[in-house]
């Protein structure tokens, strides 16, 4: 019988695949650590694929995530960048880190599996107390693909990967089960193995209501940007209506 840990392991490994060619985000994240002096932190960081940038990059960087799994394949893949890289299993929705930094992000809609709104705020206030002045935070957050495309709601898409040279198959389901929260099923295989489960919820925070946070957090001069274009990036405007992922970049 599986173990929670091992399908954690597993989902670990499948996500590392999945995400590895995504990259629209990473002229953002790089663009912002290269006006700062200072470490970089990044929540959520998963596996890895972002802070390997940033190392790469030269970046000192620490990265935290509340998922041993994903930091154990992080770990192995940032051994080359281990000199300025550095992997914590820290949850900001408990308290804040003693170091500062000068530039924040939660990357890949990190900030959207905080479900309730005091957690939400939480987490943001204990950023916050971890960030040096002046300073940069950057939040990537998600816009439910059936809130944009209400036919896709429940319905099971079938996507198949080669990345690496090995062959991901997932068969991916999206409901909304309240108007802002969305449940995303996914069943995956990874070169034709068994098939492993991965359920995860997030809660779709829209653009107005992550600015008030942000702004009760002692964060300020708020942008709103969508397809990580900082040229394009501008104040929020008056019933903001996301078409997409969006991001929001404020300062400390």
């Amino acid at each position: 019988m599986q173990t929670r840990h091992s399908a954690e392991r597993q989902y670990a490994e499948f996500h590392a695949l999945f995400a590895a060619d995504f990259r629209l985000d990473l002229p953002l994240y790089l663009d912002l650590a290269a006006k700062y002096p200072g470490p970089v932190l990044e929540v959520g960081c998963g596996t890895g694929r972002v802070l390997a940038k940033l190392g790469e990059a030269g970046h000192e960087a620490l990265g935290v995530d509340v998922s041993r799994p994903m930091l154990e394949v992080a770990r192995r893949k940032l051994e080359p960048w281990q000199d300025r890289v550095r992997l914590a299993d820290f949850d900001f929705r408990n308290s804040a880190l003693f170091e500062k930094f000068d530039v924040v992000f939660a990357t890949l809609y990190a900030f959207n599996a905080l479900i309730d709104v005091e957690e939400q705020r939480l987490f943001l206030r204990h950023l916050s107390r971890c960030m040096k002045a002046p300073g940069v935070i950057a939040l990537d957050c998600f816009c439910p693909l059936p809130m944009m495309r209400p036919e896709t709601n429940g319905q099971w898409r079938d996507i198949e990967r080669t990345v690496k040279g090995r062959v991901l198959h997932v068969r991916d389901k999206r409901e909304m089960l309240t108007p802002l929260l969305e449940r995303r099923t996914q069943v995956f295989t990874i070169d034709g193995g068994p098939p492993c489960e991965h359920v995860s919820h997030r809660r779709y925070v829209p653009p107005q209501q992550a600015e008030q946070l942000l702004a009760e957090a002692g964060f300020e001069s708020v942008r709103y940007l969508q397809e990580y274009d900082l040229a394009n990036a501008r104040p929020i405007g008056e019933g903001e209506r996301p078409t997409g992922p969006y991001q929001l970049v404020a300062e400390r």
